[in-house]
Formats: C-alpha cells, structure tokens, sequence
C-alpha cells in the first residue's frame, strides 16, 4: 500500500501491489476479475504491471489528501464523508493559516500515536520532518442545499501519523476565530504533540492520489 489511512479515513487514489495473480490475462480483465471478487465497498480503479522492485509506499514521491468540511444544516448525502458543521468558518483566515504548513518544517505538533512527543524513539531517520507542497482552502456555496462546501487540500512529500488531521483541527481553530493565523508558526516552533491541536474527525479525510514522479505545481493551482 501507498500508504496507512487512520480508521474512518476513505481512500479515491490508494495504491497498492502484490504478486501477478494471472500472468495470461490483460490488465482490463485482470481489473474485472479482481473487482468481482472484492466486496462493495473496494474498488479497483486501474491495473498495471511494474518491475518487481516497485515498492507503492517507497517510491512515492506525493499524496494528496482532501479533508471536506460541510457547514449548514444536516446534509445526510454527505454524512459519511464530510465533517458536519453549524456554525461559521472563516475561510480566508483558514487560508492565511493553511499557506503556513507550505515548505519542509518540523510537524511534531501535529504527529500523532507518540512521535510528536520530544524524546520519542522509532520516528525514522527523517525524524518528524516533511514537505509540505501545497495547502490550500476553497469554498463553494451550495444554493440547492443550502451551505457551504469547504474543502482543504494538502500535498506532501509524506505524512507522519494523523498528521493531515490535526492540520485540519488547527485550521478548523483559525476558522472559528478562536486563535489568530500565526499559531501555525508557534504551533510548529513548539515541535511538540502535548501543545498541539485537537485532530479533526477521520471521515471528512480522504487520500485522493499518490504520485510517482516530481511534483507539478500546477496540478492544483
């Protein structure tokens, strides 16, 4: 796998590899085949054959994850795949914090499952390191249900654990007015999970795609 989602977490772009389980068959019946036997709620997008040294997870070079937020009332289409909310968001303030996370910083503050606890072992030669491409917070009104469709996208190098959520928890703070854009800064000085956010709920998250060659700026513009 390309990489481990938290539970409740939806994937549209995973990847994943495993042995050829039917050399004599195309890719397109192959992808056929594989779907009949998986359940309802998995679905095999694309087949392709690769050299044995693939690894999905080593040699990605960017995820992409989508975190939805939907604010007004109850929408039960959207119930199992966004984060339901009453009140405002401020989403120009959710902006001026967002472009914050761009460039390579230390996301201690928000790491999840103890390595963003200072003195924590098994966190990798890279330590809590990463790359963050793009942060970006775009709004849409939805006149036919009546609210708003707040949708923040984040590519990175890689990701520590419920990292994407806890950003999404810090931006859901700046939106509410509660703190100011700059604690983005403060909170990745600190490099220290104990001060960090409050991790936004798994569902409204999903991986939208990996990718296996440099990153393109103008993918998401």
């Amino acid at each position: 796998m390309a990489g481990r989602t938290d539970a409740g977490v939806h994937a549209l772009g995973q990847v994943a590899s495993c042995d050829d389980p039917r050399c004599d068959l195309e890719p397109t019946r192959l992808r056929l085949a594989l779907n009949n036997q998986l359940p309802a709620d998995i679905s095999v997008l694309e087949v392709g054959r690769v050299e044995s040294t693939f690894d999905p997870r080593r040699d990605a070079r960017w995820r992409h994850y989508r975190y939805r937020i939907w604010v007004g009332p109850r929408h039960p289409l959207l119930i199992s795949q966004s984060l339901q909310l009453n009140g405002p968001l401020n989403v120009m303030r959710m902006l001026h914090g967002a472009v914050r996370f761009e460039g390579e910083h230390d996301f201690a503050s928000f790491a999840g499952l103890g390595k963003g606890v200072p003195g924590s072992s098994d966190i990798g030669s890279r330590g809590t390191v990463r790359r963050i491409h793009r942060a970006k917070v775009q709004s849409r009104t939805s006149g036919e249900y009546r609210g708003q469709v707040i949708e923040i996208d984040i590519v990175g190098d890689a990701f520590l654990p419920g990292q994407v959520r806890s950003m999404v928890g810090a931006l859901l703070d700046v939106g509410r007015g509660k703190v100011q854009p700059d604690w983005i800064d403060e909170l990745i000085a600190i490099a220290d999970r104990r001060r960090g956010p409050k991790a936004a709920a798994p569902h409204g998250l999903t991986l939208v795609e990996v990718g296996y060659e440099d990153w393109d700026p103008e993918r998401i513009s």
